[in-house]
């Protein structure tokens, strides 16, 4: 066995093995545990260097190099096919927890005596299914033997954009990053604390998780857009789908979990919130690495199915019967004092989220439940997923206003509507004005106007309390996380925006062109100029040179491509994007002459695409105002 093998297996069942002893002595020592869950932080980065220097050096007695390596690979697309499939994700997976785990415990080490013990097992035991999986169905430090001389190279539609660099570990850092607030509600279902010391803690990892999947999911939006070709961010796939759901109640439980801090109230609902998040993160890992359902970003089968499967219904019964245990302790000790109260807007949010989740969840799962009962292939598209999610996106983001717009406990319907007024008269006359412009779309127009309605809400309060404290950055000293949230949501009104307009508006126009030929498209004119090829280290190119010109003055040079790869029967299409606020100008290379005569192109233009990626940056911008209220853990 090879030095990299060798230790890529011992630090992976020594993680296991002190995960198991840290179970059992967790409540005994303290202490011990807490080396323990270091441990296997360094254990865990130890095999994940190895793993990266093995991919590096095209080490390929390493079963992992040797299923995703090549020699020809560009080092930086070698170092990144980590996580390119199930073997390398999955550690990638443990190292992850292993850093969430260890950071967890380093922060906590001298606080909260009572919960931390359990919220150290509950990390041991989460522990112990991931290095069985790595160390079992997933291990990637097998030995080849005989050694081959090269490697087939990491999925060529990975190996295409940066982006692969960064969506997958934000969705990692995201998914486990929902273990810590599962392990604290776990520990203060154990121990009996009905107080807020847990709900403090939980909301902070939460929105650390979760601001991490926002990313994620935004990125993986872009990664489509710029690698994939068809001029699309979001498909309703499977494998999108899974990493929305974990989101679709992370997003309600940041704002329940303020009305328990606040009124005493939704205990019970906020830790099956809790529960059911980190269900869905395993769900979802279940359905993007099992090959159960078919998708562009899915992995091949794998014999990792089954032990999802069982953790996960080990999760669900264990978090269940902790639940109808003490939920006659968790009982809410406030109430709902008016319709017109914040309490009220955030339930009426939590249960649009709730619902919004499920819709998802069925039409996800729904081919599968089919093919199960009735022996039946069925797939569930777009029109489902949008006529069911487009009402419920709306009312949400009107409920972003109205819930700025009531105050905590007794709402006054008077204040409520003067504070209405402005922000509704402004919805209001926004509509003949979009209509004006020509967007004559029934949801374009219900969009601006609730995104308006909610944004002036947000500004006019913004305003008003900059001018009553004479800064605006008062308000993020003093009420970081009211303020940041405020951020967060003016982001998603922003990709709320994005999505509407560019999904009503998109104009396609396809056409096969010899040189110097041209096609038009809106106020774009498209010429070819030439073909020609490049032979990169990894794949052999064919690119298309075209001028574009706008209102008849030419202004840039854009070259979409078709990559051939070896271990790839056909190419793949690398679109090229010119990007502005109003609207993105997409095209891509269809085919071509292989005597370089001519070529086939798709243009396309679409409104207001990059809306939704700086929507995504505004999120993180609001995200991290509201993490910089961190409150030091009390002592014992």
């Amino acid at each position: 066995m090879s030095l990299i093998n060798l230790i890529g297996n011992v630090c992976i069942f020594g993680s296991l093995a002190s995960s198991v002893v840290g179970i059992f002595w967790a409540r005994k020592n303290f202490g011990l545990a807490k080396k323990l869950i270091y441990f296997n932080f360094f254990a865990m980065t130890l095999a994940t260097l190895g793993m990266v220097y093995a991919l590096l050096t095209n080490d390929f007695s390493v079963s992992y190099v040797a299923h995703v390596g090549a020699r020809e690979t560009p080092r930086f697309f070698a170092a990144i096919s980590l996580w390119s499939s199930l073997e390398g994700s999955i550690l990638l997976w443990g190292w992850v927890l292993s850093a969430y785990s260890a950071l967890c415990i380093y922060l906590y080490r001298d606080s909260y005596a009572d919960l931390m013990p359990w919220v150290a097992i509950t990390l041991f035991a989460i522990g112990i299914f991931f290095y069985i999986v790595l160390g079992i169905p997933a291990n990637p430090f097998h030995e080849v033997f005989p050694v081959p001389p090269n490697g087939p190279g990491p999925n060529p539609l990975l190996q295409n954009h940066w982006l692969m660099a960064v969506h997958p570990p934000m969705l990692y850092l995201g998914y486990v990053g929902m273990s810590v607030p599962f392990a604290f509600a776990v520990a203060s279902m154990v121990t009996g604390n009905f107080g807020n010391d847990w709900v403090d803690i939980t909301r902070k990892w939460l929105l650390t998780a979760w601001m991490f999947l926002s990313i994620a999911i935004i990125l993986g939006g872009w990664w489509s857009y710029a690698v994939l070709g068809w001029g699309g961010y979001w498909a309703w796939d499977p494998v999108e789908n899974a990493s929305f759901l974990p989101w679709l109640t992370a997003t309600p439980l940041l704002h329940s979990i303020m009305v328990q801090q606040r009124r005493g109230m939704l205990k019970m609902w906020n830790l099956s919130l809790i529960v059911t998040t980190f269900l869905l993160t395993l769900l979802g890992t279940f359905l993007t690495r099992s090959g159960v359902l078919d998708s562009v970003h899915s992995f091949t089968e794998s014999g990792i199915g089954l032990y999802f499967l069982i953790a996960i219904a080990i999760a669900l019964m264990s978090s269940l019967a902790l639940l109808i245990w003490k939920a006659p302790q968790f009982a809410s000790t406030g109430k709902f004092d008016s319709p017109f109260c914040r309490e009220t807007a955030f339930l009426l949010g939590n249960l649009l989220f709730v619902c919004f989740c499920f819709v998802v969840l069925l039409g996800t799962l729904y081919p599968l439940i089919s093919e199960a009962l009735r022996g039946v292939k069925v797939s569930v598209g777009e029109p489902f997923f949008n006529q069911m999610s487009l009402p419920l996106s709306l009312a949400i983001i009107l409920l972003m206003g109205v819930g700025v717009a009531t105050p905590w406990k007794i709402g006054d319907k008077k204040v409520f509507f003067k504070t209405i007024r402005w922000p509704a008269v402004i919805a209001v006359l926004s509509i003949p004005i979009v209509w004006f412009f020509g967007f004559k779309n029934g949801w374009i127009l219900t969009t601006v106007a609730f995104s308006l309605f909610s944004l002036s809400i947000m500004l006019l309060e913004m305003a008003a309390k900059s001018i009553q404290q004479k800064s605006f950055f008062a308000l993020f000293q003093n009420q970081p996380r009211r303020y940041g949230g405020f951020v967060a949501h003016i982001g998603i009104i922003v990709i709320a925006v994005g999505v509407a307009f560019s999904s009503a508006y998109q104009e396609e126009v396809q056409a096969t062109l010899k040189g110097n030929e041209s096609l038009q498209i809106g106020p774009y004119t498209v010429t070819l100029q030439k073909l020609y090829a490049n032979q990169a280290p990894q794949r052999f190119e064919v690119i298309a040179q075209t001028l574009i010109s706008k209102n008849g003055k030419p202004i840039s040079i854009m070259e979409p491509k078709l990559n051939y790869y070896p271990t790839q029967r056909e190419p793949v299409s690398t679109p090229a994007i010119r990007a502005t606020a109003k609207e993105d100008l997409y095209l891509t290379l269809m085919a071509f002459d292989e005597k370089g005569m001519g070529a086939s192109l798709r243009a396309m233009v679409t409104p207001a695409v990059s809306w939704i990626w700086w929507g995504g940056g505004i999120i993180v911008l609001g995200s991290l105002l509201a993490l910089s209220f961190w409150r030091r853990p009390k002592k014992n």
